[in-house]
């Protein structure tokens, strides 16, 4: 069974999805979305290869929200999308690696800019992670929790003692220091990067773009055309070609179902692949996501949604 920290990489990878951008005009005419505030997809996350004999191992479960009329940083009009991953169901994976992942994204009013991505993980590893995207300054700013670490002193660093990490090269904005001070006023977050510079004039995180996919006026374009995406991964601002091919039908837990099959690449693994399958209806849910995983293949299933059970 490979780690599961890897698999939450490869998960926010397969997520990298999306058909067009240009689905919000410029005079910012709101188009009619197919999801709305409350509704909450569920999915299994699945791994088969040579970790696992080549049979199918559940892993996780991962549940996916939206909600409206959220706010920016700045007090401005914004949605929120969110992701949360948990190995609590699955004794394996909890005895190798637990995980209680969240992902939450805020994205301005057009979902067409990225503003703040958080990552919290409260399994093993109790991280707490913000990804600022600041566009009045075109830059990239990554912020962590503060922890304690090791400072080795004495004859040959033979005396070992905990000490807070220090201070980053870049204050923490006003909006992220509500967090309680830690032991001796040391502030909660700290800076730890700066990125990559904002220079186009759209940019969307990995969970973010599965939702504009579901909403492109593209969707029903004839296969083959291809778009490119800026995506903000971590630090890193990436491009993804993503490629609409055809209607498949596919059993999904038990059942037949008709998906549009979209194939995903990065600039950065050129010989790396990612595909998903929408609904072949209205409401364009992703029903599968699968790619190539260490020494075999992975794959996210839906299970139900808050209006439909599937299984």
């Amino acid at each position: 069974m490979p780690r599961l920290n890897i698999l939450l990489s490869v998960l926010l990878f397969c997520t990298v999805l999306c058909k067009s951008m240009d689905v919000y005009a410029d005079n910012a005419k709101q188009v009619s979305w197919p999801f709305a505030t409350g509704e909450t997809l569920y999915y299994k996350l699945s791994y088969r290869g040579l970790l696992t004999s080549m049979i199918w191992a559940d892993l996780a479960d991962i549940k996916m929200s939206f909600s409206a009329n959220q706010q920016t940083p700045d007090k401005h009009k914004a949605h929120q999308f969110e992701l949360y991953l948990t190995t609590e169901n699955y004794t394996k994976a909890e005895i190798f690696q637990p995980v209680r992942y969240t992902y939450k994204t805020t994205l301005d009013s057009l979902k067409q800019r990225t503003v703040l991505v958080e990552q919290t993980n409260t399994g093993d590893s109790h991280s707490h992670d913000f990804l600022w995207l600041d566009w009045e300054n075109k830059a990239t700013q990554l912020f962590k929790k503060r922890e304690k670490i090791q400072e080795k002193s004495g004859f040959l660093g033979m005396d070992v003692k905990q000490v807070w990490e220090k201070d980053g090269n870049y204050s923490i904005p006003d909006f992220l220091t509500h967090f309680p001070l830690l032991e001796d006023q040391n502030s909660y977050l700290i800076h730890k990067e700066s990125g990559d510079k904002i220079q186009h004039a759209k940019i969307l995180d990995p969970l973010s773009l599965i939702y504009l996919l579901r909403t492109s006026e593209l969707l029903n374009k004839d296969s083959g055309t291809l778009t490119e995406i800026p995506v903000a991964v971590s630090d890193d601002i990436r491009i993804y070609k993503i490629q609409q091919q055809s209607l498949e039908t596919f059993s999904l837990n038990g059942k037949k179902v008709q998906g549009t099959k979209f194939k995903i690449q990065t600039n950065e693994k050129k010989d790396s692949y990612y595909y998903v399958w929408l609904s072949n209806d209205k409401k364009k849910i992703p029903l599968r996501m699968a790619m190539d995983a260490p020494l075999g293949k992975l794959e996210i299933d839906l299970v139900n949604n808050s209006t439909h059970r599937l299984n």
